[in-house]
């Protein structure tokens, strides 16, 4: 028989084969498209992550700033020209693609401190860009400039006629919040002076001559968290606290543009800033790798001091203390930290998905081959040679993987829209490489072995060979290796940085796993079906001894499919988990981060308004308050330092927090109500908890030990009896003391301690009610939800992409085990339906052979299933250190969550393909006609 003839017979069996051929295209096409598709989604959700990343972050951190102190001439252009044309240089020193992502640029310029004779209040002038546009003048108007120049005069100076002058006067604007801090109205006049203490104003003999400064417009913000209120002193006034209390007011006016040349007059230093606001939809991640260093080399662009516009503006330009700021390198690194433990995890699932894709296409594969096997003897018998058989198979495969997988290709750059990425066609090419790999080896013992045992129906088992069972070995050796190397080193190598690179083993820690307890389940499940076998030969019914002798018989026959329920069964686990643990953890960190549903915390000082009181609202089932001191000294002998002081009504954030991750599970001391004399001296110190940082100079304190706490102008003394790393709703200190309210409050009877915090347990239907009675009853006080920290970490681009490919993982795979377990039953129907068939000649009742049917099969998918789960949860507590799954959850420490009635659920949906797989295999066999069956040549 000539070459050309016997590929000519062998390609000419495409014709009777096409219902398998298409399914088996199908299979390869839809692999490669999920392949393909899945790195070009992975650039979307990437560049959404770092958009996410950026657009989370406050204005402070995101946005690049540089300030300057020193003095900037009015120069000729009127207004603050002169100030936005250094900007213009130094935004023309940026690189190119920091350049390109500034959207907007606000410029402002802050006046030295000014003292109010006879009060406590400081006040400094400001003007920056825009503030017109974003606030409502709620009383009075906008100020402009009067053409009044402020001016300086050497103390002693005889003023003459210059002191019977009328004041200089500039025009200010006060917002609502400071004005209400410093008691202002429209229409009051403020004298001022030079503040000494302000470390900007040259210590020289000069004061500047009578200034003052008429309030003539009130203004709130139309939305305080914009942008253009970043990092500016005119919303909120801030506060120097004393030993005495409140020592001075930092306030801050609004002055027009055209009052920078008359307010330059003085020679005083100001204090300058430009603002250029970031695009976080100009961001894709692909930019990430070149804005670092070119965010490095911003700091290289200042210098101590620039005079550069000596020549473009009429007087001299003098600066010092040039600086360049942007928090954008620090989220980058966190973003490229993050990306890269992504697509370690991922990587689980692509090569877990990859292991259940060549297990279906090789029972495809096989079943071809089988389906093939009267054509191959023919072939055989008129004299090809193994080598011919396995290049026309070759070519065939070629043509029908090699297609399917371009096709999936095309189709996943056709239907998702997302940046090219140069993975996408290396793993279409993997998948076809895959596919013919698998089908060349499905024909290689067809084409290799003898023709004697190739026209057997049921070759002979012999022994296992040595090598097969040292590879197998290998491979178990090297999953449980691989197992404890993931547990200590995590998915990736390296600094986790953007340079770091996941390990490939590493990745495949779950196929290996279930792999590896495969092949243990293949060489070891024949031994008890056998001893079941001797078991039931003792009894009288005729099914169980026949169906377990004939699962022993051709237990090579279920190896694959009993191969790939366990790894389903393993992966499907092991994603439920992973999926699970990321969701609860989110759950558990937003609890952590606000302490309760609820937190509500003073803004300004004072502490909570008394009209606040949430337990009026329907659905708030629990409030407990708490008063944080951020000013409290700790004195440890002769040292002392500042510390977060947190008074907590520890019995009611007990309710509260009740059966959530926020529970405190307090020291019973915390619990028990004050008792004895003395309260918070030496003979009765109160209980406390300290962070597990301590404060620099502090020596370290262990349980038992006293140390004193200055608050409230008293000294209290206190004893350690826990210290902890965090504590929930606290907020981001790390050096803290929580102690009891009501001890606190039996020792210093005579401080009213006043609530500056509340914690809240309700329902999410009191937000609108809840921020209807804060917004009347002040506006210094801030709502923290749960449900928002909980939005912000489940919004997450990467930690959602995480927990849904998993869960598509999932469903792919179990489709995977559908496809396999079909092949499977469809290749073994002919030789059941023979056995049957001889079987009902021997009088053998038709309930019977399903019985037969179902013996045959449960052994495996019984021992695949329940052991598959308990190893997919097992591999995933194992390496759970190694996952990294913090940077998806929000926080260190959170453990792993199996979520028991989900794994149920999986293990019920596997067990429904497998019965609905048996069950199609008893009606394709029940089907057939038995005298067909009987017949000698079933070609």
């Amino acid at each position: 028989m000539s070459a050309l003839a016997a590929a000519a017979l062998l390609l000419r069996r495409l014709r009777t084969e096409i219902g398998i051929l298409l399914l088996l295209f199908a299979l390869v096409t839809s692999t490669s498209f999920l392949f393909a598709a899945a790195p070009r989604l992975f650039n979307r959700v990437t560049d959404d992550a770092v958009r996410y990343a950026v657009a989370q972050a406050s204005p402070v951190e995101r946005d690049v700033w540089l300030y300057a102190n020193g003095f900037i001439g009015a120069g000729t252009g009127g207004g603050v020209s002169a100030v936005k044309a250094y900007g213009d240089a130094r935004e023309g020193d940026f690189p190119t693609s920091i350049d390109r992502l500034v959207s907007n640029r606000v410029d402002g310029f802050t006046t030295v401190r000014f003292t109010v004779p006879k009060s406590i209040v400081d006040l400094s002038l400001r003007y920056q860009d825009g503030v017109t546009d974003a606030t409502r003048l709620t009383a009075g108007r906008w100020p402009v400039d009067l053409g009044m120049q402020l001016q300086q005069i050497r103390v002693g100076q005889d003023t003459g006629a210059t002191g019977q002058a009328p004041p200089t006067v500039f025009e200010a604007a006060l917002s609502t919040t400071e004005a209400d801090a410093i008691g202002a109205h429209v229409g009051d006049t403020f004298n001022i002076n030079l503040d000494g203490s302000d470390p900007f104003i040259p210590k020289t003999a000069f004061v500047i001559a009578p200034t003052e400064i008429d309030v003539v417009g009130i203004f709130e913000p139309i939305d305080p968290s914009a942008d253009e209120w970043a990092g500016s002193p005119l919303i909120q006034p801030s506060y120097k606290q004393g030993a005495s209390g409140i020592e001075a007011i930092y306030a801050t006016a609004y002055v027009p543009a055209e009052a920078y040349a008359n307010l330059a007059a003085g020679l005083l230093p100001f204090h300058y800033d430009w603002h250029f606001e970031i695009d976080p939809a100009r961001l894709d991640a692909d930019q990430v790798e070149s804005l670092r260093p070119d965010l490095a080399r911003l700091d290289l662009l200042v210098a101590p001091t620039d005079t550069r516009f000596m020549h473009t503006v009429s007087s001299e330009v003098t600066v010092n203390n040039v600086s360049v700021g942007s928090g954008l390198v620090r989220i980058f690194d966190g973003f490229a930290a993050q990306r890269a433990r992504s697509e370690s995890v991922l990587s689980i699932a692509a090569l877990g998905l990859l292991g259940l894709a060549a297990g279906a296409i090789a029972m495809l594969a096989i079943l071809l081959v089988r389906r093939r096997r009267s054509s191959l003897l023919l072939a055989r018998g008129r004299g090809a040679s193994g080598r011919l058989l396995l290049g026309a198979q070759l070519l065939e495969a070629i043509i029908l993987a090699g297609s399917a997988a371009l096709l999936g290709f095309v189709l996943a750059v056709v239907v998702v829209p997302a940046r090219d990425a140069p993975l996408s066609p290396i793993l279409a090419l993997v998948v076809a490489g895959s596919a013919i790999v698998v089908l060349m080896a499905a024909t290689w013992p067809a084409a290799r072995r003898p023709l004697m045992q190739l026209g057997r129906d049921d070759p002979p088992v012999f022994r296992v060979p040595p090598r097969r069972l040292v590879m197998e070995g290998t491979i178990v050796g090297i999953a449980v290796l691989a197992v404890f190397l993931l547990r200590q080193r995590g998915l990736t190598l390296g600094p986790t940085t953007a340079v770091a690179s996941f390990d490939p083993l590493l990745a495949a820690v779950p196929l290996l796993s279930g792999l590896a307890a495969g092949i243990v389940a293949m060489r070891l499940y024949p031994l008890p079906v056998r001893w079941l076998g001797r078991l039931a030969a003792r009894r009288r019914d005729f099914v169980p001894v026949v169906g377990l002798r004939t699962v022993s018989r051709h237990a090579a026959t279920a190896n694959l499919p009993l191969l790939v329920l366990m790894l389903t069964a393993a992966f499907g686990a092991f994603a439920s988990v992973v999926a699970s643990s990321v969701d609860h953890g989110q759950v558990a960190v937003s609890y952590l981060q606000t302490g309760a549903d609820f937190r509500l915390e003073e803004i300004g000082i004072g502490g909570l308004p008394p009209s606040l009181d949430p337990t009026t609202i329907p659905g708030v089932k629990a409030v407990a308050s708490g008063v944080v001191d951020g000013t409290a000294d700790l004195v440890s002998g002769t040292r002392s330092a500042t510390v977060d002081f947190d008074a907590v009504d520890t019995a009611a954030y007990a309710t509260v927090t009740a059966g959530t991750a926020a529970d405190p599970a307090w020291p019973s001391s915390f619990l028990e109500p004050p008792s004895g004399e003395g309260i918070g001296t030496a003979a009765n110190p109160i209980p406390a908890i300290l962070s597990a940082q301590l404060p620099p100079g502090i020596a370290n304190l262990g349980n038992g030990d006293t140390f004193t706490i200055r608050v409230a102008q008293q000294s209290l003394t206190f004893r350690l009896v826990q210290r902890q790393n965090d504590f929930p709703g606290h907020g981001n200190g790390s050096i803290f003391a929580i102690v009891p309210l009501d001890w606190v409050r039996a020792a210093a009877p005579g401080t009213s301690f006043v609530p500056t915090v509340l914690w809240l347990r309700a329902s999410s239907e009191v937000t609108a009610p809840l921020a209807a009675m804060v917004g009347a009853a002040s506006e210094g006080v801030r709502i923290v939800s749960r449900q928002d920290a909980y939005a912000a970490l489940h919004d997450a681009p990467l930690g959602s992409a995480v927990a849904d490919y998993f869960g598509v993982a999932l469903d792919v795979a179990v489709l995977y085990l559908a496809v396999t377990l079909v092949g499977a039953v469809v290749m073994s129907a002919a030789g059941r339906t023979r056995d049957l068939a001889y079987l009902r000649t021997l009088g053998v009742s038709g309930r019977q052979a399903q019985a037969l049917t179902a013996v045959e099969n449960a052994p495996p998918a019984l021992l695949a299933l329940i052991p598959g789960v308990l190893l997919g949860v097992g591999v995933a507590m194992l390496v759970e250190p190694g996952l990294g799954l913090a940077d998806f959850v929000g926080a260190q420490g959170v453990p792993l969550f199996v979520d028991w009635p989900k794994l149920v659920l999986v293990i019920v949906i596997l067990a429904a393909v497998v019965a609905v797989a048996i069950g199609a295999g008893t009606w394709l066999a029940g089907r057939a006609r038995l005298v067909n069956a009987l017949r000698i040549e079933d070609s």
